[in-house]
């Protein structure tokens, strides 16, 4: 190990978590709300999407396959 190289020290890695943590801006219960919405809004409307893509191309691949 050479005089560059610091060592690892969990007491030390813990107390700078914990300071960082502390200038963390944390949302409030209305905004994750807001956020689990738009989020819960977006996976019904993408599963929607890839759900009758799905439809046309199993139909498509029905036809190209019943000639």
């Amino acid at each position: 190990m050479t005089d560059t190289a610091k060592k690892f020290s969990f007491k030390k890695y813990f107390k700078e978590t914990k300071a960082e943590m502390k200038k963390v801006t944390w949302p409030g219960r209305k905004e994750v709300l807001q956020h689990t919405e738009v989020v819960i809004i977006s996976i019904a409307i993408i599963g929607l999407a890839l759900w009758i893509v799905d439809l046309v191309f199993a139909k498509g691949l029905n036809l190209f396959l019943s000639r």
